[in-house]
């Protein structure tokens, strides 16, 4: 399965001097009726799937699966919710309609809609898609949608209400698009999810101009917090990507050590972080005194990704050689000077073992890759979120991040 949020991205980092561009996205209205749940917050299992932009014939691992923990979090109250882990995107099930129809969604940071595919759409294969003839809830809604999935292109369908659940949480008459044509959206058939699920920050005063679903969750009184988080399992050469965790509403102790460092968005569109300064073996990679600029961390992206010009010359400092699609090779026996990336008064550092990311042969594949487009931003992808445990601070426009544990 190969798909990615990376593609998305484009819209948003397309001007270096400016800055991130507000996405033009088609916003759907979300009505969140609460049933009377107490608040609660939402854990939510999660699995992954090949990225296109982490583009290498051949390579395929296992499936791996990692059984959701007891829920324990800070504020006493949790829900699990599977998210299945298939390489490199991570996706979990939630319930659509009454009764509930299981839907494997992809939770991106970097979309701010709501979308499944229904059975109009003529899906074959690993899909799941929604019959809204078997949902005694469905309220067809009139007119149609065109919604952007980045690069990899367009999906079409119509709008409607009905239930949708999280875990143990439902918003009801929830307002979203079924999707009945996927023709031009790109390396879709054989994934291993069915719709999104954004989680962007963009709120109804925002770029996008209506609710998106964390600003209907939270309007809803469904979370004891207006955060979110995410627990990433262990990756390996030779194993591949365990499972993991979303959580909405809290944090989960037993997955974090020590304390949030916590930072202030910069951007009114994107979870978008000032980024201090960028330095390999000590040594900082841009020359001078030249800005570093900004950071978008984004649950769909599964490397860290860079300037072209920033990640070029951190390919000659470590030695490493150009391979494809912006991706770098190292002898996997090479020592490698640590990478670190500053901000808010912290480094977050990745050591040679945290930069390879895939073995072929004697090379190793370094988990740092161009954008393919001009920018001064870095985004940290998933890579970063495995080693890091984010908290994503919807109400207070911030993202907090503490060292992550691994089981």
């Amino acid at each position: 399965a190969q798909a990615s949020a990376h593609f998305h991205l484009r819209a948003l980092l397309r001007d270096s001097r400016s800055g991130m561009a507000a996405l033009a996205v088609l916003g759907l209205v979300l009505v969140v009726q609460a049933l009377g749940m107490a608040l609660a917050s939402i854990r939510v299992p999660i699995a992954t799937s090949m990225p296109r932009r982490l583009q290498l014939p051949g390579f395929q691992k296992e499936n791996a699966f990692l059984k959701p923990s007891a829920p324990i979090t800070e504020n006493g109250s949790a829900a699990n919710v599977p998210l299945d882990v298939q390489n490199f995107l991570y996706h979990g099930k939630i319930q659509v309609g009454t009764p509930g129809q299981s839907i494997s969604v992809l939770f991106l940071t970097s979309f701010n809609y709501f979308w499944v595919p229904n059975v109009d759409a003529g899906l074959t294969g690993n899909h799941s898609v929604f019959d809204a003839s078997q949902s005694s809830t469905h309220v067809p809604l009139p007119g149609r949608v065109v919604l952007s999935v980045g690069s990899l292109g367009v999906v079409t369908g119509g709008l409607c209400r009905d239930d949708v659940s999280i875990g143990s949480l439902t918003l009801a008459n929830y307002t979203f698009a079924e999707v009945d044509n996927t023709g031009l959206l790109q390396r879709y058939e054989n994934a291993a999810w069915d719709g999104i699920l954004g989680l962007g920050v963009a709120r109804s005063n925002g770029a996008v101009g209506v609710p998106t679903p964390m600003e209907a969750l939270v309007q809803g009184g469904l979370l004891d917090k207006p955060i979110f988080a995410f627990h990433l399992g262990r990756c390996s050469l030779e194993d591949g990507c365990l499972g993991g965790e979303l959580v909405l509403g809290g944090v989960e102790a037993e997955h974090y050590s020590g304390d949030f460092t916590f930072m202030n968005l910069v951007r009114d569109d994107s979870w978008a972080i000032q980024l201090d300064a960028v330095t390999v073996g000590g040594r900082p990679l841009r020359k001078g005194a030249a800005p570093v600029g900004v950071a978008v961390v984004d649950s769909g992206v599964p490397l860290l990704l860079g300037p072209e010009e920033d990640v070029t010359r951190l390919a000659r400092m470590v030695g490493a050689s150009a391979t494809v699609n912006g991706l770098y090779a190292v002898r996997c026996d090479k020592e490698l000077p640590s990478l670190v990336f500053s901000a808010g008064g912290r480094d977050f550092s990745f050591n040679a073992e945290d930069l390879r990311v895939l073995r072929l042969g004697d090379l190793c594949i370094l988990g740092v890759q161009s954008l393919g487009f001009q920018s001064d931003a870095w985004v940290l992808g998933l890579a970063f979120m495995r080693k890091y445990y984010v908290q994503f601070d919807w109400g207070a426009r911030r993202i907090g991040v503490a060292e992550g544990k691994q089981a």
